[in-house]
């Protein structure tokens, strides 16, 4: 099956199909939204109990997996067309939907293990086989070296807790009580250096822009909007579960993630690939939430978790907006995509709303996140209140940057030629902007 532009429209083929994974993607949400209200009525530990958590974190977290594989698939229509195996390219994205899917909503610690590092598997065939450039080749490798060296160690404690306490259950283990791994330093940086390679944390980064440059469109929107939150996910469940860290490691991965943040914020501004320059600014926005849940308050956890959603629906928005540019242009160099105002002004306004709602502009969910994030962070600490400063000014700084650099300037003579948006691509961008606009409204019923 062939997706192609006819008359400015998409084939028929292809929205049938759409609306087909539309349909099946609702009805699994609804699903997963009836097992998560039965289970908090039920009384006791029974066994959907012991599967599914139930709480607003798992819900929110898996609605928003089902949500961008549904965009991914949607704004992907070229690579459909890669040697005709698009039910291959279906396969891996679902895949990588439903590995995000059952480890967000698992309540075993052994489980939660293995469904982190399944998701690598179709990440990694996803970069590989729908890959640009033959460097993907290296970008698969760098992913998969990092995840498993920083999740070997997460193993062996995990399987050290389950001898020493006779289970790997979640709830059983936060009924025991706090502080069961103790204050051993080693022992918790060993037990989170895991999480902190998929948030990714500055140091250990160094495998996200690389992936998020040799990617397919949906690799780049999957990485972005669901496989960052697994170390944002997997952080807050075994503080949730094992108490608090120490306070020495909790000051130096807060310091060494804010200050990396700002260091990711001054690279935005210096890289001429428009795909880098996203991949640098999720950075800089993960270590902004994994600062707000390290202060172990109610209001940087708000913040943190808040955080992580808009991050999960405006940033594989933006991966998009930079597909449909280098389809026009021809190109992803920032010095070579201009002029997209003049002869695609609805793109021209994707980028502009997407690009105030990076920088955090009101009544957007980033703006409210970032608000509770900067209480939660200079309460925890004053001197916090440099980086914190340098990094909202350095997003304001990127995201005009990068909206001027492609929408103005002299026309590419490959964007007078280029069909136009599809009619699911410009739905899926309005729905994606009003979700980060309106949802702020549910912080109150969600949160409080």
């Amino acid at each position: 099956m062939e997706l192609k532009y006819v008359s400015g429209k998409v084939s028929l083929i292809s929205v049938f199909g759409g609306g087909i994974v539309i349909i099946l993607s609702f009805l699994c949400v609804l699903e997963l939204l009836v097992l998560a209200c039965f289970n908090r009525l039920v009384e006791g530990v029974s066994l959907s109990a012991v599967w599914w958590m139930g709480d607003y974190l798992e819900i929110s977290l898996i609605s928003l997996t089902v949500f961008i594989v549904i965009t991914s698939l949607i704004c992907s229509d070229e690579d459909f067309n890669v040697d005709g195996s698009w039910s291959s390219f279906c396969l891996c994205v679902v895949l990588i939907g439903l590995s995000c899917v059952l480890f967000f909503g698992c309540a075993d610690f052994f489980f939660f293990f293995f469904f982190f590092e399944f998701s690598l598997v179709p990440t990694a065939v996803l970069i590989l086989g729908w890959g640009y450039q033959p460097e993907r080749l290296q970008a698969g490798l760098q992913m998969v070296i990092y995840t498993v060296c920083g999740s070997l160690p997460f193993m062996v404690l995990l399987s050290s807790l389950w001898l020493y306490n006779g289970s790997d259950s979640m709830v059983l283990l936060s009924l025991v009580g706090e502080n069961i791994a103790g204050e051993y330093l080693v022992f918790w940086f060993l037990l989170l250096v895991g999480m902190l390679v998929k948030v990714p944390v500055f140091v250990v980064h160094g495998w996200l822009p690389k992936a998020h440059v040799e990617a397919p469109l949906s690799g780049s929107m999957m990485l972005a909007g669901v496989l960052l939150k697994l170390g944002i996910y997997g952080i807050c469940r075994v503080i949730w579960c094992l108490g608090s860290p120490p306070l020495l490691l909790v000051y130096g991965l807060m310091m060494v993630s804010l200050w990396g943040g700002v260091v990711c914020s001054f690279l935005c501004l210096c890289f001429h690939d428009v795909k880098s320059v996203i991949a640098y600014s999720s950075i800089a926005h993960m270590s902004l939430s994994l600062g707000g849940i390290l202060t172990l308050v109610n209001l940087g956890w708000m913040g943190g978790i808040c955080m992580a959603l808009a991050h999960g629906v405006c940033s594989p928005c933006l991966f998009g907006l930079a597909n449909y540019t280098y389809m026009g242009t021809g190109s992803r160099s920032i010095l070579l995509c201009k002029g997209v105002l003049k002869s695609l002004p609805s793109l021209s306004a994707m980028w502009f709303i997407f690009c105030a709602i990076n920088l955090g502009c009101p009544p957007s969910i980033n703006f409210f996140s970032e608000c509770f994030l900067f209480c939660s962070l200079m309460g925890f600490s004053y001197f916090l209140i440099v980086p914190l400063f340098l990094m909202c000014f350095l997003a304001a700084g990127y995201s005009l940057f990068l909206y001027s650099s492609v929408n103005h300037g002299y026309q590419s003579v490959a964007v007078l030629t280029f069909p136009g948006l599809s009619v699911r691509f410009l739905s899926c961008m309005v729905v994606s902007a009003l979700i980060l606009f309106g949802l702020f409204i549910m912080l109150g019923v969600v949160f409080l």
